[in-house]
């Protein structure tokens, strides 16, 4: 490392210096809230030089790392921008929005050479360049000559929330500059306007670390990831392979055109996901259980990427080439595996959305390294469903039974290295292997235990509302129904017999006691889905107010079925759960 130094940032931002972000970092990322508590440290600095005439007040706002590159044009000096890209980013489209925002030519002229510089022909070049799919946005933004009057009148004369509510369908750099040119145009006295970039440049102080050529670039993301900033494991993986000469011709080809071929790629791929308590984005998840499968052991999401460093330490180029290249095969696959919003409404003969919705609802996600194994191996669509029709029913029974989950990372393992030594990975083997498990830990329950959870098991109420949007999605699966699917999102579980029945419901029957009528109401056999909430009055009501208001919330056969009840107890709660039963042992088999 040559120095590390505090440094103003007008000293990055004159000369011919321009900065180049490499192939390997990441898009622009920064959103309102980055915006904003920039934007707010900005005015206090405006207003101590301003109001309180303290010239010597300042804010830190980070680290900018760059490393020197031999210049390919004459009259340019050309840096790597290792770290401070979201940075240098934002400062320059905050620079171009007040140089767009303000009438004055004198202040446009010395504000434009923060942004662009001329090199040795008189060209203008930009002083930061971007790469991949935010180069032509932010190009197009700072190197506009009309300021940008056409992208700022889309927004003119909104509120702040209807421009931020606006942004969340634009790009992130049309997001940073609009964001900044909305709040010059409403908050700032423009006749200020060099106070306010003098503030900028003189008063928002960066760690400045320049690295010399035999710096290793990798060793540094390491250590920026180590004290906190958020590299993500995909870029961290994607610097240390084509960070290597010999593979950085394969980056386009294998990374880039999955990963980061468009706007639509990278935002699907660092959406945020539920994984245990924690939120990972997708390609976290991916990763993850591509490693499971390639490596058939656990594997800690946590250092997810010194697993990979350890796995490919000592693979040679053309392994990493050929790892490179299934990596990429890997992840269109997962690409096209359902998720998210294709889950929210959909038809019981929707089988694989079917299955992927029941492994969200009942917290499986440690099965996917082996969905993502079968997907990838059975390209038979047929086959494959049949495949999920047997896991979906493993998950279901052993879920519906309360058998534990404690065991699962292993456990799923386990059967992806089974399925992987299979002659023909086909529904009929797999059913065959999971019969012959016979620990609580990996059984098939059988359809004695099942029946017997519908009668005598208490599960989540998340759960159950999944065991029974299957089973009415079941019922509406014949000809003489017009629409099959149902939109999960709009139900909830209600219990028929209330648990505070108490109040209403005070005749017990010959031999129940109160014990045992608290702990059969829980059962699945006492609870159904409503459109909504009942509140507490409805819910608590006698059975005869109760059923009236059940006919208006719901229109589902396994409600509807059993309002003409004119007594409701232990006896029909078990008559009901039978009838439950007959439907689940037809929708997840053994």
């Amino acid at each position: 490392m040559l120095s590390a130094s505090k440094e103003k940032l007008l000293s990055f931002l004159n000369g011919s210096s321009q900065y180049i972000i490499p192939f390997f970092q990441r898009s622009y990322v920064w959103k309102v809230d980055n915006w904003s508590e920039l934007w707010e440290n900005i005015i206090e600095e405006y207003e101590e030089m301003v109001v309180n005439n303290n010239l010597k007040s300042e804010h830190f706002i980070g680290t900018i790392i760059i490393k020197q590159m031999l210049s390919s044009q004459v009259g340019a000096t050309e840096y790597e921008l290792i770290d401070g890209q979201q940075r240098m980013t934002t400062i320059s489209l905050l620079l171009k929005a007040f140089h767009d925002a303000t009438l004055e030519d004198s202040a446009k002229t010395w504000i434009n050479k923060f942004l662009t510089f001329e090199d040795s022909y008189g060209n203008e070049k930009i002083r930061i360049q971007h790469s991949k799919v935010d180069s032509e946005y932010f190009q197009s933004i700072i190197q506009d000559k009309n300021n940008n009057e056409e992208l700022w009148n889309k927004f003119k004369g909104l509120k702040l929330e209807e421009v931020e509510k606006k942004l969340e369908n634009e790009n992130r750099i049309v997001g940073g500059y609009i964001y900044y040119r909305h709040k010059i145009e409403t908050d700032c006295n423009l006749d200020d306007v060099r106070k306010y970039i003098n503030v900028v440049i003189e008063k928002l102080p960066v760690i400045h670390m320049a690295l010399n050529a035999d710096d290793d670039v990798q060793q540094i993301f390491d250590t920026i990831n180590s004290l906190g900033v958020k590299l993500t494991t995909a870029e961290l993986l994607k610097n240390y392979l084509f960070s290597e000469q010999e593979l950085r011709a394969y980056y386009e080809t294998y990374w880039q055109s999955v990963f980061e071929a468009d706007e639509d790629a990278i935002d699907f791929w660092n959406q945020e996901k539920t994984s245990g308590r924690i939120r990972r984005t997708t390609v976290e998840l991916f990763l993850y259980s591509y490693l499971v499968i390639k490596k058939e052991a656990n594997v800690k999401l946590d250092t997810l990427f010194k697993e990979f460093k350890n796995y490919l330490k000592d693979k040679t180029a053309d392994q990493k080439i050929a790892f490179a290249k299934d990596i990429n095969e890997y992840a269109k696959v997962y690409e096209e595996m359902p998720d998210g919003e294709n889950l929210a409404e959909i038809s019981f003969d929707q089988h694989e959305k079917r299955f992927f919705h029941v492994i969200r609802e009942f917290d499986v996600n440690t099965i996917f390294p082996l969905v993502l194994m079968i997907y990838k191996e059975v390209t038979n669509l047929e086959e494959r469903i049949k495949i999920l029709k047997v896991l979906e029913s493993y998950i279901s029974r052993r879920t519906i039974c309360k058998l534990t989950t404690k065991n699962y990372n292993n456990l799923f393992i386990s059967i992806l290295s089974e399925v992987k030594k299979m002659e023909s990975i086909t529904a009929e083997n797999l059913l065959a292997k999971l019969n012959s498990y016979s620990d609580v830990t990996n059984k098939f329950p059988s359809d004695t235990e099942f029946k017997d959870a519908f009668y005598n098991r208490y599960l989540i109420n998340k759960y159950s509302r999944e065991v029974l949007y299957c089973i009415a999605l079941y019922e509406l699966n014949h000809a003489y129904v017009d629409n099959r699917k149902l939109n999960f999102s709009g139900f909830s579980v209600e219990h028929m017999m209330p648990k505070n029945w108490i109040k209403n419901w005070k005749t017990l029957p010959d031999g129940i006691t109160k014990e045992v009528r608290s702990g059969k109401l829980l059962t699945l056999g006492n609870l159904t889905l409503i459109q909504g909430k009942l509140n507490s009055a409805l819910r608590d009501s006698s059975w005869n107010k109760k059923r009236a208001k059940l006919k208006d919330y719901s229109t589902l056969k396994q409600t509807t079925d059993y309002l003409a009840i004119e007594n409701w107890q232990e006896s029909e709660i078990d008559t009901r759960a039978e009838n439950l039963f007959k439907i689940a042992e037809q929708i997840w088999k053994k």
